[in-house]
């Protein structure tokens, strides 16, 4: 079956959102993406072919994505794997792969009715990069060429979410921050759904140079407080997957690299209260911090009390 090369989005009511419509010879219906300010893509298809079609398509500048399909089915196939995916209405999926891939679907003569959200792989480790024990899984599969985790009942939350999305009540500006709201919310919805019940079990031992590694790590990352390294810089300097560098890590420290680095700099700054040379601003932006009240209440919450009590007190003595 020769593969049919749909025609690119346009641009409509502004530079936010684009549109593609199915050639009336092939069918009818078609897709609108959405450009967010966050970089996620929104994609909505609706369409219906009058046959059994195969087109070609790529993605070029995203690597990881969320589908929810609602209506329809269709078989993708990525030309960076070797056998295709079926996707089927009532099921959503995560998929991460290489920038730039190109690939072919086969979908039949019913309507193919699904919302597709697409992402920077880099972009979906800051968001979780505070959490990743929890997350364990999206990051391993982050770490391979093509990964893909399909099948995935629709919950009854994530098809209310979904209506909302595609009944959205407004338009221009306000559309947008309504979209970006809805896309963050299905993404959420979805990783928890990904990580419920997954336990991680791996070994607990760490080889002798793997701890030599999460050591220099270790130093790397509070070498200088006001500037650390980008914890990928990190990994490459010591030969450690980014996964297997935060396993490690709070394998040996009982401690994520941001706790770490958090707890250091608290500690470093009730020294420095405690000299009595510096008060509660100048140490906070000597360990780093230049959010006055965010470096309080991180400081309250570990030492049971505000920077500046501690300061007062210790200038009574």
């Amino acid at each position: 079956m020769k593969a049919v090369v749909l025609p690119p989005p346009q641009p409509v009511a502004n530079s936010n959102h684009f549109k593609m419509n199915i050639p009336a010879s092939l069918g009818q219906g078609g897709a609108d993406l959405f450009s967010l300010t966050s970089g996620i893509q929104l994609l909505i298809f609706d369409w219906q072919f009058n046959q059994v079609r195969l087109f070609q398509g790529a993605l070029k500048d995203h690597s990881v994505g969320f589908g929810f399909c609602l209506d329809g089915r269709s078989d993708y196939h990525p030309t960076c794997f070797d056998r295709s995916f079926t996707i089927r209405a009532g099921e959503s999926c995560f998929f991460s792969f290489p920038k730039g891939v190109e690939f072919f679907e086969k979908t039949d003569d019913k309507r193919m009715y699904r919302v597709n959200l697409l992402l920077d792989g880099e972009r979906l480790l800051t968001l979780i990069n505070r959490d990743e024990d929890r997350f364990y899984p999206i990051l391993k599969s982050l770490e391979k060429r093509f990964s893909t985790r399909m099948g995935t009942i629709l919950s009854p939350v994530m098809r209310t979410v979904l209506y909302q999305l595609l009944h959205c009540p407004y338009s221009g500006t306000t559309q947008q921050i309504f979209l970006e709201g809805k896309s963050m919310e299905l993404i959420a919805h979805m990783m928890e759904q990904l990580c419920s019940g997954c336990r991680c079990c791996y070994d607990s031992t760490i080889k002798i140079s793997d701890t030599e590694r999460v050591h220099h790590a270790a130093h790397m990352l509070v070498q200088d407080l006001n500037n650390p390294p980008d914890i990928m810089a990190i990994s490459r300097t010591v030969g450690l997957g980014r996964t297997k560098l935060f396993r490690c890590f709070r394998q040996t420290f009982g401690l994520s690299p941001f706790e770490y680095l958090r707890n250091h700099r608290l500690q470093m700054s009730m020294q420095l209260l405690q000299d009595g040379e510096m008060n509660v601003t100048q140490a906070a932006l000597m360990v780093g911090y230049t959010n006055l009240s965010y470096f309080s209440k991180a400081f309250k919450s570990m030492f049971g009390i505000a920077p500046s009590e501690l300061r007062r007190s210790i200038r009574k003595q």
